[in-house]
């Protein structure tokens, strides 16, 4: 269990020297705490936004947003549907957390013992972001759609992850033949981490009955479908999921192997070169290229000081920040206009004229 334990360590540690996370000692304790750093924030911005996409937008049904009480979200909803089912709500609630002096000297003495390996207790001192969805179903369909919406939601985490292999849902648990639940588990050497909680309710008590009621052939009152996760948490499976240590040129290298939807930076840039002429030269043409990447909608990373480092330090720095393709500039491309697109996940590179490159990288990214 330690070994898990210093690897966790390790994920943390790169994410925090990353901008994923901040990391601060508390003296008292001599823990370290985290909070979600600069990068890390766009990261959250990325995972909130294709649970948004899942949920809202490629949504077969109509779905409206709820902030505050959900009961008059749901009256104009139905109204909005004609009173016919299938509807969903979404909605995204902060938690503010709060401690007793007890829980915070319990959870250091357990983090001193080695005994912390569940996401929830790393980021003590972020609060809680709650994405929830709620779908309204008529009671002949509940059932099968709750099947398909464990599937679809299965299929979602699969998507985004270096190894889909390690999510599970749990059996279902009932509760008095009323409410149905399953959960979706990440699974690591550490331990399974609890991700999403789906739902089946059949007799909802954040809603009247009377406001349950349909008429369909006959009156019906409906079921619900909640889906709910925490997006800090989301966040930390990412980096978790993400993390891969892989052999390059007899070496091992680390890097965060993000899907290229949810990597903060879509691309970046590398310049090498020995003359300082050619150089700035190149600097002016990464800074055009990043201008027109930017322009085009493309979250790119340039940084002036990249052309004094090695090239390998440069690719380093880009995959521990998880970008997928890094553009490699050199004294040659200013005499042919050939730039190399450097991937990631296979090391290897692809020649693209300078004047193709924004086709190019929208290409790369038009598909999942």
């Amino acid at each position: 269990m330690m070994g898990h334990q210093k690897t966790l360590k390790t994920i943390l540690d790169l994410a925090a020297s990353s901008g994923f996370l901040i990391k601060s000692l508390l003296p008292k304790y001599n823990i370290d705490q985290y909070k979600i750093g600069p990068v890390g924030l766009f990261l959250c911005q990325n995972i909130n936004l294709e649970w948004f996409y899942n949920s809202v937008i490629n949504k077969e049904i109509t779905v409206c947003m709820n902030r505050g009480d959900i009961n008059d979200t749901f009256d104009f909803t139905k109204r909005l549907c004609s009173e016919k089912l299938p509807f969903g709500i979404t909605s995204s609630q902060k938690q503010i957390k709060s401690y007793n002096s007890e829980e915070i000297v319990s959870y250091y003495k357990k983090a001193s013992a080695g005994e912390i390996f569940n996401l929830e207790d790393i980021l003590r001192h972020e609060d809680d972001v709650f994405l929830k969805f709620i779908i309204f179903v008529n009671p002949t369909d509940s059932t099968r759609l709750f099947h398909h919406w464990q599937k679809q939601r299965r299929i979602w985490f699969r998507k985004f992850s270096a190894a889909p292999g390690k999510y599970s849902l749990t059996d279902i648990k009932n509760d008095e033949n009323t409410i149905q639940t399953v959960d979706i588990l990440a699974n690591y050497p550490w331990g399974s981490q609890h991700l999403e909680t789906l739902t089946l309710n059949r007799c909802d008590s954040n809603f009247t009955n009377q406001q349950l009621q349909f008429k369909e052939r006959k009156f019906i009152t409906a079921h619900t479908i909640t889906s709910q996760v925490n997006l800090p948490i989301l966040f930390l499976n990412t980096l978790c999921d993400a993390y891969q240590e892989q052999s390059y040129q007899d070496k091992s290298r680390s890097l965060f192997l993000f899907h290229r939807k949810l990597a903060p930076y879509k691309i970046s840039f590398a310049i090498s070169g020995t003359n300082q002429t050619a150089i700035k030269e190149l600097e002016d043409l990464a800074l055009y290229l990043c201008k027109q990447l930017r322009t085009n909608h493309f979250s790119t990373l340039y940084l002036p000081s990249s052309s004094k480092n090695t090239l390998e330090a440069q690719y380093k720095q880009y995959d521990l920040l998880g970008i997928p393709y890094t553009i490699l500039l050199n004294e040659r491309t200013l005499k042919d206009g050939i730039a190399h697109f450097r991937s990631r996940d296979t090391t290897l590179k692809e020649q693209v004229h300078v004047t193709e490159i924004v086709n190019h990288v929208e290409l790369l990214f038009k598909n999942y």
